[in-house]
């Protein structure tokens, strides 16, 4: 399969400039990486559909690439659009959404495919404009855009799709006699085939997005694309093998398969030895007087105690080293997926198993005292705080007092509730994984991360403690709750700062959490 179609005609909502052509990194813009991704992977022929702005399109014609205008792009849909290939389309070819953007290996894996049609999914995204996608027996049932018809969410269609040139002229024969211009092609794709014409692809844990507005894009800049960066930037594999072979002494860590999985503030990697699958975790930069390595080391073994944890084979509490299984085929759950009922009550009964245990965890995790130790990593860093930090930290401060009003409870907390932190594996069980910032807390303050940082809808946080309270939610646990959200933002804003003058880079991250502070003290009336 040498041919590929990029559909780009689509009018922009809310810009003047058509997102896929907006560099959202230095030099970068979304057509200029998919295009290089549809070169590298062998794509001669490269049609682009444009429309709105097609003046500005028009400079990729050449070099194998045709840009192809659609005068009525304001009248018609993706189809219409997909449908002025009709004389240029001879085989089988790949299907591009230009405003979506996704790692390389979606397209390595759809274009290895041989014949036929051939359909990519992933976890539901909770962007909004999702279309869900329904299956059977490993084909594709139904897709829509309204949740309302959708019995099961399996997942979510991404746009980059395989296309048989005998599926394709069924759908020219069907648009030729259609009425409706708006007609999408995903939609007659589904109206001229049968279930078996319909495989897919179903991609777990990958770095996808599409770009429908201003707001999409902003989190294309400063999350999805650093995120990805993170994920790609190159490793020092002798490195790894040499932490290897202190692992496994006895093995020939020569033949050891190892592959980046990502990791924010550490770096992670599927290594695959014999057979048999592990997660070797390599504390990231600036991560030095942050952990405290035998309290993780503790409290992480505690939890695989509990069955909450994958197994732990390897902990070295001096360098942070640590090996734990690998579960095979588990999805990360992500900001969407976690808020569905069936993961959310496993989250509360996750919570409740690790709160009422009666685990004296090694450490306590007091907040006031982290942002006080953040305090002198900062200065130790030679890093400043947001600006107006000044004015904010006292106030952030007096909250221990408000809560000590309120009574806090201590008792066994993650402490980091990050929705990649959960992964549900093929049986349904759901884990909590890395307890470096574990230690005696507040409850609350697990469910305040959890909250902001999947940004929970307020029904959906009310059904999750109703789970964990089971029926009966304490009145202060909403502000307990208010008050853990500004310290964590707080604290991760520090954190970030750190983190840029060691190196990384977390685009608006930081700056976004503290704004979130402010805004939250704001809700609060210290003077009660």
């Amino acid at each position: 399969m040498k041919t590929a179609v990029i559909l780009a005609a689509r009018k922009e909502r809310d810009s003047e400039i058509p997102y896929p052509l907006q560099q959202f990194a230095e030099g970068i813009c979304l057509m200029d990486r998919n295009l290089s991704i549809l070169k590298d992977c062998g794509y001669e022929n490269i049609y682009i559909v444009a429309g709105f702005r097609y003046d500005m399109f028009h400079k990729y014609h050449g070099d194998g690439v045709s840009v192809i205008n659609n005068n009525d792009y304001e009248f018609t849909a993706s189809m219409g659009s997909l449908a002025l290939c009709k004389d240029f389309i001879k085989d089988d070819f790949l299907l591009v959404e230009s405003d979506t953007f996704f790692e390389k290996k979606v397209v390595e894996q759809v274009t290895i495919v041989t014949e036929g049609n051939c359909l990519s999914m992933t976890e539901e995204s909770g962007s909004g404009d999702e279309c869900f996608v329904e299956t059977k027996h490993g084909f594709v049932t139904k897709i829509t855009k309204d949740r309302h018809r959708v019995c099961n969410f399996e997942g979510e269609m991404m746009g980059i799709t395989r296309i048989s040139f005998k599926t394709f002229s069924r759908m020219i024969s069907a648009w030729e006699n259609s009425s409706n211009p708006y007609l999408n092609y995903e939609y007659l794709l589904m109206d001229v085939t049968e279930p078996l014409d319909r495989p897919y692809i179903r991609f777990k844990n990958v770095i996808w997005g599409d770009v429908d507005c201003r707001e999409d894009f902003k989190k294309l800049q400063n999350e999805v694309y650093r995120k990805l960066r993170r994920r790609e930037n190159p490793f020092d594999e002798e490195n790894l093998r040499s932490h290897l072979q202190k692992i496994f002494e006895d093995k020939d860590i020569s033949k050891a398969e190892i592959v980046k999985i990502g990791g924010m503030s550490n770096k992670n990697f599927k290594v695959t030895i014999d057979g048999k699958s592990y997660v070797l975790r390599v504390p990231g930069n600036g991560s030095e007087g942050m952990v405290e390595r035998t309290n993780e080391e503790f409290n992480a073994l505690e939890a695989c105690k509990l069955g909450v944890n994958p197994e732990i084979r390897y902990f070295n509490p001096y360098n942070g080293i640590k090996l734990a299984d690998f579960i095979e085929n588990a999805e990360t759950l992500n900001a969407a997926t976690i808020q569905r009922h069936d993961n959310m009550r496993k989250i509360a009964a996750i919570y409740r198993k690790v709160h009422n245990s009666h685990i004296r965890l090694k450490n306590e995790f007091n907040l006031f005292q982290e942002i006080e130790k953040y305090d002198r990593l900062l200065l130790k860093a030679g890093a400043t705080m947001y600006e107006g930090w000044e004015n904010v930290r006292p106030r952030v401060m007096t909250l221990e007092g408000y809560l000590n009003s309120l009574g806090v409870d201590l008792k066994p907390c993650h402490n980091d509730a990050l929705y990649e932190n959960f992964i549900k594996s093929t049986d349904g069980t759901v884990y909590l994984i890395d307890w470096e910032y574990s230690g005696m807390n507040d409850p609350m303050a697990d469910f305040a991360a959890l909250f902001i940082e999947a940004g929970f809808e307020k029904e959906n946080e009310d059904y999750i403690l109703d789970k964990y309270f089971e029926g009966n939610i304490p009145p202060e646990a909403r502000e307990k709750i208010l008050c853990y959200q500004i310290l964590w933002d707080y604290l991760w804003s520090q954190w970030t700062v750190i983190k840029e003058a060691k190196g990384d880079d977390f685009g608006t991250y930081g700056i976004d959490r503290f704004n979130r502070a402010i805004s939250n003290l704001k809700k609060i009336n210290l003077q009660k």
